[in-house]
């Protein structure tokens, strides 16, 4: 999937099961039918978790393989990667095609990018942070740790789509040439349905904050 409309219309769409692949019955054997999901809802704050790793269920781990890097250096062996492929997901999503007919239509089910869960590194190690619209109309904020800074040009979502060319670590910087392929990239969308903005993000006030917190706070 290059794309999160591909992924909900994968989602959805009708398999047909058929032959050895058929749907068991039980006493009446292997039967010829059709099979498909179907949304009757979908919650104000939508949360989706990327694929980022290939998990052998027949094994219960992360599948493993070999790598070589283009140049044809070994860059591991017994690895446990990463997928870093370019996936795009827009800031605004339309996700009424992909809903039941039966679905209550009397708000529109559009979402806004409310905040993206990026993760720099492979499996071995990296770095998480997230990029957070605080009120989903002014710009990317950056939360690294303790750091809370404006997002550069070169961090916005993106920025995060992973993918894209190899580099080259320079022999300077080595004692031999390494192909490196980018590696950072979106783990984690959160997108807000329009409809529901005003209840979800509305302003924080003294009372709804816990009193212990309130006390630090507000003193």
């Amino acid at each position: 999937m290059k794309t999160l409309y591909d992924c909900f219309r994968d989602y959805v769409a009708v398999k047909t099961l058929a032959g050895e692949h058929g749907y068991q019955t039980g006493e009446f054997g292997l039967q010829d039918a059709r099979a498909a999901v179907a949304f009757r809802a979908l919650p104000p704050v939508l949360c989706l978790q990327l694929k980022r790793y290939e998990y052998d269920t027949q094994r219960d781990t992360i599948v493993r393989v070999r790598i070589t890097s283009r140049m044809g250096y070994l860059s591991g062996s017994n690895l446990t990667p990463k997928i870093d492929d370019h996936f795009e997901f827009p800031s605004e999503v339309d996700l009424d095609e992909f809903l039941d007919e039966a679905a209550d239509r009397t708000e529109p089910w559009r979402y806004r990018l409310h905040s993206v869960l990026v993760h720099s590194g492979d499996t071995h190690g990296g770095h998480n942070y997230a990029l957070i619209k605080s009120d989903l109309y002014t710009r990317w904020l950056k939360f690294d740790d303790d750091q809370v800074t404006p997002a550069t040009d070169r961090e916005v979502p993106e920025r995060s789509y992973g993918g894209g060319p190899l580099g080259v670590v320079p022999q300077t910087q080595r004692d031999w040439p390494m192909a490196m392929k980018k590696y950072t990239n979106a783990n984690v969308l959160v997108y807000i349905r329009e409809a529901a903005i005003g209840e979800v993000m509305a302003p924080v006030t003294e009372e709804d904050t816990p009193p212990h917190l309130s006390k630090l706070i507000f003193g």
